[in-house]
């Protein structure tokens, strides 16, 4: 009776072991099949983060911080897709916000290019100024250059104001960038 007792205990145990080691198991599979999609995912949608510094003309320090997904091959190692990108920058007399959107082309590492549009916004004196923008950068490693072309849009005031502070419009910029 001893015996049947322990025989029937080790047969309940092994069952148990068992079952948790397939339970186990099965839940590996199903994460390595979220786990394979999830990077299958990734594979077509690449996205590649946007981070810089630079300094230039009129603006005498900038940052930039997005986004850019390179869902369509172009070559073996080159991509296209877009970008979507907050910037901030400073002059000396301004701070400026900016939001952009548009078209990239890269190569992971060696080079990318960005042109795109988006609105810009300058604080001044309890007023906020309105502007548009396009934008066509390159980098190159590390390093870029960014021309931004902007245009006022309202209150009337700050658009004489942005005018008569910055003659030509454009922007050049220089710096280092990922």
């Amino acid at each position: 009776m001893e015996k049947r007792k322990f025989s029937f205990i080790l047969i309940i145990l092994i069952g148990l072991c068992s079952s948790n080691l397939f339970a186990e198991d099965q839940s590996k599979a199903e994460k390595s099949t979220f786990e394979k999609s999830f990077n299958r995912a990734m594979e077509i949608i690449f996205p590649w983060p946007i981070l810089s510094l630079e300094t230039g003309r009129p603006e005498v320090f900038s940052f930039d911080i997005g986004l850019e997904t390179l869902f369509i091959p172009v070559t073996y190692e080159a991509r296209a897709g877009t970008y979507f990108a907050y910037g901030y920058a400073r002059s000396k007399k301004d701070n400026f916000n900016r939001f952009s959107a548009g078209f990239a082309l890269g190569m992971m590492g060696l080079f990318d290019a960005h042109a795109g549009v988006g609105l810009g916004l300058m604080p001044k004196n309890h007023e906020t100024l309105h502007s548009w923008f396009v934008e066509v950068s390159y980098r190159m490693f590390l390093l870029e250059i960014k021309i931004i072309t902007e245009h006022p849009i309202k209150p009337s005031g700050l658009v004489e104001y942005y005018k008569a502070n910055y003659k030509d419009g454009y922007k050049f910029k220089i710096g280092i960038s990922i």
